[in-house]
């Protein structure tokens, strides 16, 4: 074997180069507690020596600072928030949805786009064959060579061939010499299986063709069947306010059905997309607001480029380590649930907060007054503290249903 290119140089070692993942956390909940711990300080400092300076009595002035430190209380955010979210990403797992990265949540509020691919994430994994009995009327010569051609071919439209040949019998194994002309199809001998019009003489008609000595034998016709819940879902997320779009790598005609029978816009759907063309889209059209969805290598530019990525659990999977979440199932309902979920989980955020800086303000205010002691400041937060988790358990019942 002779290499052509070095590794450095290659598409493959582009694409499967590890993502270097910047953290996204909410900042907004980042500075309300560098606030706060600097403010509580300052305030309990003032009250402290104001208190002694006013009365002259350092042991009353120490107790007004103590009651202010412990009573004043950060659970809500410190313990109340992670636990929302611990508790929607659980309920995401009873719907199929796995979440990897921790700071997804702060990464999908800003998400206003959905980018798919189309093989694999939009539709199932291998396509469909058309008229199965196409490969059940073979003669027992070109289902050996057919069988040859596609036993270790791992291309979607090899599986499925390899499928509908084992439906009807397992064909004896020929020994061969098997070469591939990349984008167009399979050689064995003088037989080859590849795209209409490369090898047999016809007409470029979209058909896959067994061919022998350059006379088509067979015409094979695949359809793409999508996920069983993809139109209702993309509506639905459409609702939403988030605009779907379709970048792949099949055909612009293949790619455009397939955004009719989604009810995509003819604008919203890009066939022919290698993997750099895809990453500069998102680049053009803005990676920042944009939650990518594919399964294969040819998506992992992109991946790098989009604010969120999610993949399918699918054979061959090669996008998980760089996924924010996966989700199993062949439909798309997990995708709608995450959103849904952050919702519940959102609310639930604000109500807690809400709560935090009225309790603070509240009891804050009585122990500067003096008429809050230790004793009973060390009596208020503990239940301050299971109020939040009361709160959380009642915000989050949403996101089980």
């Amino acid at each position: 074997l002779q290499a052509t290119e070095s590794w450095d140089d290659s598409l493959l070692a582009k694409l499967l180069q590890p993502m270097d993942r910047k953290e996204d956390g909410e900042t907004l909940i980042e500075r309300v507690i560098q606030g706060y711990l600097i403010a509580i300080f300052v305030v309990a400092t003032l009250a402290g020596l104001g208190w002694w300076w006013g009365t002259g009595d350092g042991l009353h002035a120490g107790a007004i600072v103590t009651a202010i430190l412990v009573v004043s209380c950060p659970c809500a955010l410190g313990l109340a928030f992670p636990l929302a979210d611990e508790m929607a990403t659980v309920a995401l797992r009873k719907r199929g949805l796995f979440v990897r990265a921790g700071d997804l949540w702060g990464r999908l509020a800003k998400v206003r786009k959905l980018v798919f691919d189309k093989t694999g994430t939009l539709t199932l994994e291998n396509p469909v064959l058309a008229d199965a009995a196409a490969v059940s009327q073979l003669d027992t010569e070109a289902r050996e060579a057919l069988f040859a051609l596609v036993r270790d071919n791992p291309h979607p439209v090899g599986r499925t061939l390899l499928e509908a040949l084992v439906a009807v019998g397992t064909p004896e194994w020929r020994e061969g010499e098997l070469s591939e002309e990349i984008g167009c199809g399979l050689r064995w001998g003088e037989w080859s299986l590849g795209q209409a019009g490369w090898n047999d003489g016809g007409l470029a008609d979209g058909a896959t063709v067994l061919a022998r000595g350059g006379e088509a034998v067979a015409r094979f016709r695949f359809v793409d069947q999508a996920r069983s819940d993809a139109k209702r879902e993309i509506g639905a997320l459409g609702e939403r306010g988030l605009d779907s779009f379709i970048l792949s790598g099949d055909d612009t005609a293949k790619v455009a059905a397939m955004a009719g029978q989604l009810g995509l816009p003819p604008d919203n759907a890009y066939g022919n997309q290698t993997p750099d063309a895809k990453a500069a889209w998102l680049l053009e059209h803005g990676a920042d607001d944009t939650l990518m969805l594919g399964d294969g290598a040819n998506d992992s530019l992109a991946f790098d480029a989009a604010r969120c990525r999610g993949t399918p659990v699918v054979h061959r999977g090669v996008l998980a380590a760089k996924a924010d979440f996966y989700y199993l199932g062949q439909g798309l309902g997990g995708l709608r649930a995450l959103f849904e979920v952050n919702d519940v989980r959102r609310r639930t955020h604000w109500v807690l907060l809400v709560f935090m800086i009225a309790y603070n303000v509240t009891a804050v205010t009585l122990a500067v007054a003096g008429l809050m002691s230790p004793l009973f400041a060390a009596v208020l937060r503990p239940l301050s503290s299971l109020a939040t988790l009361a709160i959380v358990g009642i915000g989050m019942r949403r996101a089980w249903r």
